[in-house]
């Protein structure tokens, strides 16, 4: 008589108990002196993953003889009764076309099987679904603990990567290369000149890092840079190190959020000044287009009504910018000068902040520790779920507000003479900068200096940004390192 042996099991940590299924098996069926047919399956039963049993059903719903279907126990059959496997071998069983056997449990059932021993099939099978199910609640109670104990359970995303400590223990560390591409491609984002075909292919020309506008749109929604995991919509707390802060992670969100273009005929062009400019007398934007197919240049879109306009060419334009970047240029003593006043004050807060880091580091250990009190004490049951689940969340609350403020501080004490001292290279090469950027470079320090951009006839008007405001009355006053008017308010 011909059988089919099947050796099942549901995960590749499994997989060691398959010879010995295997061997038992074979062995069965030489005693009986069956023909066989043996197959080895790995896949879950209980996760519908099942195309390998499935295939293995067909080929016995398909056979002309009466056959002989022997597994090594009952929860080798299936853990999940309402299984379509499972329905479709009972209906064999019942009709006389199949035996199901399992040889360790002891107990084979055919179409005269007596009421006991369809009870023990039966008992069998909702033992060995209580079992799995058993199984899946201890795995999501574990994930759900690991998730409340700040550690993510999966593959890191771009700018970590998946690592082991020393102890033994899996860790989430900095991908030094990868986490600068995303803090750029947050930084570019967040400043609101920068598409995401854009940044993909600074990733790719920069950091060698190759990704789709939409893959780039999920890495900028990913909260993980600055501090939280978000599992099925819920976002918790994590203990690894951020590359961004929750201030940057923000303007890159109002920055998406903001964004209302419409599509038109000119909007795929590389002009320039393209959408930075409004009409100064009806505010409508600015739009660039070709003549003779070498000169540009910008007229009013007039989208609000008519009105009288001029055609301003597009190097009239720049030749305004220059000078604008040239007002802004601070002297070569100047720039030492400020540089070294910079140094001094940068001293001082950076002794003050480490003081408040230290403080700060203090609290959250001490949340941390009543945390892991609570916790020991619901183990113990000395308090109960309620009271246990009320006090983490409200440690874990405050424990995130303080790490949030860590994380700012240490972000403005690296940023804070970084950048000013940036801005102070800016001023000083700005016009060289300016005439030898690329258009999206261009348009970067355009975002960067100014605000309110618009034309009135052929003139640019605008106004300074902070602190390039203050550049600009410095030199044109030649005054550095004094008190200035606040309102100070240069125009174009």
């Amino acid at each position: 008589m011909r059988a089919y042996l099947l050796a099942r099991v549901s995960t590749d940590d499994q997989k060691d108990a398959l010879p010995a299924q295997t061997h038992r098996l074979v062995e069965y069926a030489k005693r009986r002196g069956y023909d066989y047919e043996l197959t080895e399956i790995r896949e879950s039963a209980y996760k519908g993953t099942r195309s390998d049993f499935k295939e293995v059903v067909e080929q016995i719903k398909a056979s002309s003889e009466d056959v002989i279907v022997v597994f090594d126990k009952i929860d080798r059959y299936t853990r999940d009764s309402s299984s379509e496997e499972v329905r479709a071998l009972q209906t064999l069983y019942r009709a006389g076309k199949i035996e199901l056997h399992f040889p360790s449990d002891n107990l084979f059932i055919h179409k005269d099987s007596p009421a006991t021993d369809l009870l023990r099939l039966g008992m069998g099978i909702v033992v060995a679904q209580y079992y799995s199910d058993a199984i899946s609640d201890n795995v999501k109670r574990r994930f759900e603990q690991k998730l409340r104990d700040g550690e993510w359970i999966g593959m890191a995303p771009i700018g970590y990567k998946n690592a082991l400590r020393p102890d033994g223990k899996k860790w989430i560390e900095i991908d030094a290369l990868k986490a600068e591409a995303v803090r750029t491609a947050f930084e570019m984002y967040a400043s609101g000149t920068s598409s995401l075909k854009e940044i993909c292919r600074h990733w790719r020309e920069q950091f060698g890092i190759f990704a789709n506008s939409s893959k780039m749109d999920q890495t900028l929604k990913n909260p993980f840079y600055y501090g939280e995991m978000r599992v099925k919509g819920q976002l918790y707390p994590h203990k690894y190190d951020t590359i961004i802060s929750f201030e940057l992670f923000e303007q890159a969100d109002a920055v998406r959020k903001g964004y209302n273009v419409k599509k038109h005929r000119w909007a795929g062009l590389p002009y320039v000044y393209r959408g930075l400019i409004k009409c100064a007398d009806c505010g409508c934007r600015i739009t660039f287009e070709k003549k003779k197919g070498k000169y540009i240049y910008g007229h009013c879109t007039q989208s609000k009504g008519k009105h009288p306009f001029q055609y301003v060419m597009e190097e009239k334009l720049t030749s305004q910018f220059m000078k604008l970047f040239e007002s802004i240029q601070i002297p070569e003593y100047a720039y030492e000068q400020v540089s070294e006043a910079l140094r001094a004050s940068h001293e001082d807060k950076k002794r003050m902040h480490e003081t408040l880091a230290r403080s700060l580091d203090s609290e959250i250990e001490k949340y941390q520790k009543r945390t892991e009190r609570v916790y020991e004490d619901y183990l113990d049951e000395k308090i109960p779920e309620s009271l246990y689940q009320r006090k983490f969340d409200e440690y874990r609350a405050t424990q995130k507000k303080l790490q949030n403020k860590r994380i700012n501080i240490e972000l403005v004490n690296d940023e804070y003479y970084g950048t000013a001292t940036h801005l102070l290279k800016l001023s000083k090469h700005a016009p060289a900068l300016f005439e030898k950027a690329s258009v999206e470079q261009k348009r970067s320090l355009i975002d960067m200096v100014l605000s309110n951009l618009r034309m009135d006839g052929d003139l640019l008007l605008w106004e300074l940004k902070k602190p390039f405001d203050t550049m600009a009355f410095c030199s044109e006053n030649s005054i550095w390192l004094r008190g200035l008017d606040s309102n100070q308010r240069p125009s174009g």
